[in-house]
């Protein structure tokens, strides 16, 4: 096998081997992206918050509640006891009593309504914590996929590797330090195929004296545009 012939198979292995690396970083980034679990985690501790913040209006109103229960009750005994017999002092009294108990009528209202709101955020709360898990049950199965995708792909990089190696054993110091210098130079394509009289990475007709030149087995011909080694395939 010629040098070219060999040089064109070790771009072919580099270009897979590219390939393959560039898959998995974009696995390795992708497993490490937990943006949607991280949103709705977020979310649903914002709906918590609330939750509790609605929670504690309501044991608020309804300890405010209980507390005006026991004074009417405390006032209703000192009114009913027989031990004040001052006429204003029962007036007054039975005033308290009256203030108390639309107190209590308002704040039942109050109770009412804070316990609709309470209802709601419960609600919001459960639907995003029903999200969050949703959403941590598609991580875990993505995450699956794309372990099983880093296997494979760590795999097909270790086999290429191994293959390179092989391939690029009888190949010249000189060949294959210009060859890595096209690959750097070129967007990693060094060795380019010869395809309909022309180059198969630029596009440039060759002329009919450089497609017999590529052709001799011992001499290396680039293409006169883009300075890839031309393969005649």
């Amino acid at each position: 096998m010629s040098q070219i012939s060999i040089l064109y198979r070790l771009q072919q292995i580099d270009s897979q081997l590219d390939n393959a690396r560039s898959s998995l970083q974009n696995v390795e980034k992708d497993l490490g992206n937990t943006t949607l679990v991280q949103l709705a985690q977020e979310e649903f501790i914002q709906a918590e918050a609330v939750y509790q913040k609605e929670l504690k209006q309501v044991h608020e109103i309804e300890n405010k509640v209980k507390a005006i229960r026991i004074k009417i009750e405390q006032s209703e005994a000192s009114l009913y006891g027989g031990k004040i017999h001052n006429t204003k002092e029962l007036q007054d009294l039975q005033n308290e009593i009256a203030s108390l108990r639309r107190s209590i009528t308002a704040n039942e209202d109050r109770e009412l309504e804070a316990m609709m709101v309470l209802e709601e955020a419960e609600t919001s709360m459960k639907l995003h914590e029903k999200a969050l898990i949703e959403a941590q049950g598609k991580q875990i199965e993505r995450n699956a996929i794309l372990s099983a995708e880093r296997t494979k792909l760590a795999g097909q990089i270790e086999r290429l590797e191994a293959e390179r190696n092989a391939t690029s054993q009888p190949i010249l110091p000189a060949d294959i330090e210009l060859y890595d210098q096209l690959r750097k130079a070129r967007k990693g394509v060094a060795v380019a195929k010869i395809s309909s009289r022309a180059c198969d990475a630029c596009g440039t007709t060759l002329t009919p004296a450089i497609i017999q030149s590529s052709q001799s087995p011992g001499q290396m011909v680039r293409c006169p545009t883009c300075g890839r080694i031309l393969y005649p395939g």
